[in-house]
């Protein structure tokens, strides 16, 4: 399974000019190539910056949904969980093409704001299950001794409530975060030249040559990824991987 991602990071260090290919020697030429290439570098800011937005908005949305959802009573409460839950089990390929008709059909341009509010319907899931997790074992007598004390309920929640779950929200944050980073069906029918995501920008660079500029693209992006899981799973203590 670890196979393919230790034959993308060697080749991001082979001197060879196509990948894969066999290795020749040590190079750091491709990474230096990465650094003075606008089109990859463009990409990679539109990725952050949309998985960023999204990612901070699905996590002010999904932190009081899961409140709701996990200290309220009220009637439908499964099928409220199971609509927010549904983009889920939706392939994301048909999610986009579905998307880019509607828009078509709509006039709607496609837009960054607009792949934002995508991105936020997509991840939407993961930042209600997470703090929902948190939230399930939390102490709410804490919030009510709190309340005793004449603090109101916003300061409770910024006091207590916050930082006690702050382990479920920043896991779902970051993985978020990363799904939307590394998403590639709704990118692939929402973007436009004027933001091209990196997934894309990968696809398209494929189409036009195979040398190892790809893999040391990747490379970072497995970099990333493993460092965020490792800082999650230490210092957070919430599994993002099972």
């Amino acid at each position: 399974m670890l196979l393919p991602l230790v034959v993308v990071i060697i080749g991001s260090f082979n001197s060879a000019v196509s990948f894969p290919s066999p290795f020749k020697s040590f190079t750091l030429r491709w990474y230096e190539a990465l650094l003075h290439h606008d089109e990859f570098l463009r990409s990679i800011w539109v990725s952050t910056e949309i998985a960023i937005s999204a990612a901070t908005i699905a996590t002010l949305f999904g932190i009081p949904v899961s409140m709701l959802l996990v200290r309220k009573d009220i009637p439908g409460k499964d099928l409220i969980n199971g609509f927010f839950m549904t983009p889920l089990i939706i392939p994301e390929i048909a999610a986009g093409l579905a998307i880019l008709q509607m828009f078509s059909m709509f006039h709607i341009k496609s837009s960054l704001a607009g792949l934002i509010a995508v991105h936020v319907v997509f991840i939407t899931p993961y930042i209600i299950r997470a703090v929902t997790s948190t939230l399930i074992f939390f102490d709410m007598s804490l919030e009510e001794a709190g309340m005793n004390l004449g603090a109101g309920r916003l300061r409770v929640f910024f006091l207590i409530t916050l930082p006690l779950i702050k382990s479920g929200v920043s896991a779902g944050f970051i993985l978020a975060f990363i799904i939307s980073f590394i998403n590639v069906g709704l990118s692939l029918f929402l973007s436009s030249p004027m933001f091209t995501t990196l997934p894309i920008r990968i696809f398209a660079h494929l189409e036009s040559r195979l040398d190892p500029i790809i893999a040391a693209v990747g490379s970072i992006i497995i970099l990333g990824v493993s460092i965020i899981v490792v800082f999650v799973d230490k210092f957070l203590k919430v599994r993002l991987i099972m």
